[in-house]
């Protein structure tokens, strides 16, 4: 029972922040939502001057052939010129709502994304569904739920008091009427949001399995388990159909029950005014005018409660988003805002528009000042492109210093922890050790991936803080387990380190790691298109690219993870022979597990894993992960016969001692 309240407490408080946050996103177009409702009022005074018109025109010739009022009737034209012209308006203003809607949703949550960084454990395989499918169920609200409570608002209130003005005893029963439907909207929707949400996990859950098993088709082909996947797909899919078909039998019901109370409303006020005009002589001119207003009076309710599934069906798709929105950030909001994007390009306007050479260069200083002046205040703390801007520990050649050095995960577990060491500028540094010992962590901890939990990172003297190092992401390259290639043609994916390198340095780069095969075998050359998932282009020579990419960089600290795991010896050979070559003035750290990459480095760290449980405080679990600096080398026989054989013999020794670390000299070996 405990744990049923807990779980309802949970949801409860999830709910209340999807409402918040939807509201928040819903205040970007506040003032396009205030002007709706005023041209919602103009619109419901036309109406009512419309039918008022009909009403004076047509009813005396209707019911006694009084011919006197026709000449009224092309003045019923005027009203209904005017609603049509407010139709057009109120229209653009929709469309404008939803346009700055959904533009700034998307554009918070791509800033969420890139705050809380490539680790994060809400970056999973459901956000391409999240950032499609969610954003689409949550774009109504805004678009008619929204909408339609400004017409509830509006419309019933201005036909509520033109039917008073004529007839108090029919406004009496509106107005009693009136509160029926968005009562029972309310009590029916309660339940339409619970099947949302399930509908809507439901779905993820479906997206999810069918994408993952077009991800590993080769392996499922492989070991003759597509019947199994498919009958799992099957099932995921009949659960969602039906989950689907609940929500629309609450819809239905929520749809017959609004209609037969706005139906008994505007029964009611017929057969009331019926017994007046008939028993009571109440004037008929007027009784036709309260009959045309009525089902106008009860036309947004009912309009409410339909797209009150919309809310809805954006509560069930924001519990999605709430994963996501509610992380911790791990890195500032570099981005500049939409002000601040806005006041550049007036600023670049105004310049445009000067033409006197001295306004544009003053111009194009302050449009510069301001965008790093947005860069600063939006980032606090972000990379600093500019050389101009870098502080002095930063420039020249770059020394990193590890001093006890622990980084945890968001689900407690130790990446590392209690790791000292130190990489020289001009020096290749392999990391070793069993998997899971920390040395992705290691660099992903240089790269900003990551904070420090305990320790210090210290670079060229300086105790870098968070935003020290973010400062250092400008003059650092990072190549990872699984480099990627974004869709587009090879220059593209070159040209993100360099935009404004030519093909010929392009070309060159490709040439100094070994990649420039690919421009011959590729007819198309640097045109060449990647797909999805660096579809055509095999995972060495992605490797070989993506080494290029940091080439072009030009960055003072290059950080590689196993970045010969896939490569054939030959691709292997020239890999090294470009990181050789590349590596004389950079701080270059490796982690590796094949002996040919540990030969090759100038000193091997060996990284030992956390032996503390991360849920245990004890003072007796002492941290494990720790390396030290042997000064011992081997001799230049020795490591040359280990190398011949393909192995250092001081390299495995140094994989396998105990505890620390130990450097070796390999270029004697070399």
């Amino acid at each position: 029972m405990i744990f049923g309240i807990g779980s309802k407490i949970a949801t409860s408080t999830k709910l209340k922040a999807s409402s918040a946050q939807l509201k928040s996103w819903g205040r970007r177009a506040k003032g396009l939502l205030h002007l709706l409702m005023l041209l919602t009022l103009v619109d419901a005074i036309f109406l009512c001057a419309f039918y008022a018109a009909v009403c004076l025109s047509f009813a005396p010739f209707v019911v006694s052939q009084d011919s006197s009022y026709l000449h009224l009737a092309p003045y019923a034209l005027v009203p209904l010129a005017g609603r049509f012209v407010m139709r057009l308006i109120i229209a653009r203003v929709i469309s404008r709502i939803s346009y700055t809607v959904e533009g700034a949703v998307r554009e918070e949550l791509v800033r969420k994304l890139l705050r809380v960084g490539p680790l994060s454990f809400a970056v999973k395989s459901s956000l391409s569904t999240l950032f499609v499918d969610a954003i689409d169920d949550i774009m109504p609200y805004f678009s008619s739920f929204l909408v339609t409570m400004r017409y509830a608002m509006v419309i019933p209130m201005i036909c509520l008091i033109a039917v008073a003005v004529v007839s108090p005893g029919s406004a009496g029963i509106l107005f009693c009427m009136a509160p029926l439907i968005p009562f029972f909207m309310i009590a029916i929707g309660k339940g339409a949001e619970r099947l949302n949400q399930r509908q809507w996990k439901q779905i993820t859950r479906l997206a999810v399995r069918f994408q993952e098993a077009l991800d590993k088709l080769s392996i499922i082909k492989l070991f003759n388990i597509e019947r199994g996947e498919i009958e799992k797909i099957a099932r995921l899919t009949k659960r969602w159909r039906v989950e689907t078909m609940q929500v629309l039998r609450i819809a239905f019901l929520s749809a017959l029950v609004l209609e037969f109370f706005a139906t008994c409303g505007i029964a009611f006020c017929a057969i009331t005014l019926g017994f007046a005009v008939y028993e009571h002589g109440f004037d008929y001119t007027r009784a036709l005018f309260v009959l045309l207003l009525a089902p106008e009076f009860f036309l947004p309710l009912r309009q409410l409660g339909f797209t009150y599934h919309a809310r809805m069906r954006a509560m069930g798709a924001m519990t999605g988003l709430m994963d996501l929105l509610s992380e911790r950030d791990i890195f500032p909001d570099s981005l500049p805002s939409r002000e601040q994007r806005e006041a550049a390009r007036h600023v670049s306007e105004a310049t445009g528009s000067s033409g006197a050479t001295g306004t544009s260069s003053a111009a194009g200083d302050s449009t510069s000042s301001a965008a790093g002046d947005g860069a600063t205040s939006a980032g606090d703390g972000a990379a600093v492109s500019s050389p101009d801007a870098w502080p002095e520990w930063m420039r020249g050649p770059i020394n990193i210093e590890f001093h006890d050095f622990e980084a945890t995960y968001p689900n407690g577990r130790i990446g590392v922890s209690g790791f000292s060491s130190e990489f020289h500028a001009g020096e290749v540094t392999a990391l070793v050790g069993p998997s899971g010992a920390g040395k992705s962590t290691i660099l992903q901890s240089i790269a900003a991936f990551t904070e420090a939990s305990a320790g210090e990172i210290v670079v060229n003297g300086h105790s870098c803080s968070r935003q020290d190092l973010l400062t250092l992401m400008a003059r650092v390259s990072y190549i990872p387990q699984l480099p990627n290639l974004f869709y587009g043609t090879l220059r593209d994916n070159l040209k993100m380190a360099a935009p404004d390198a030519d093909d010929e340095q392009l070309k060159q780069a490709l040439a100094l790691v070994g990649a420039g095969e690919l421009l011959s075998r590729f007819a198309d050359g640097l045109d060449h298109h990647v797909g999805d998932q660096n579809r055509g282009i095999s995972g060495g020579e992605t490797r070989l690219i993506a080494l290029a990419r940091a080439m072009l960089h030009d960055s003072a600290v290059l950080l590689l993870d196993e970045p010969t795991a896939s490569l054939d010896r030959d691709s292997e050979n020239r890999f090294l022979d470009a990181l050789k070559h590349i590596g004389r003035e950079k701080t270059v750290i490796v982690v590796a597990h094949r002996r040919e990459l540990i030969a090759f480095a100038d000193r091997v760290i060996k990284v030992t894993p956390s032996a503390r449980d991360p849920h245990d405080d004890s003072e007796s679990a002492a941290p494990a992960a720790a390396s030290a600096d042997a000064t011992a080398a081997p001799t230049a026989a020795a490591a040359a016969g280990a190398a011949q054989a393909g192995v250092s013999d001081a390299a495995c020794g140094a994989v396998a001692a105990g505890e620390g670390a130990q450097d070796h000299d390999s270029k004697e070996a070399r």
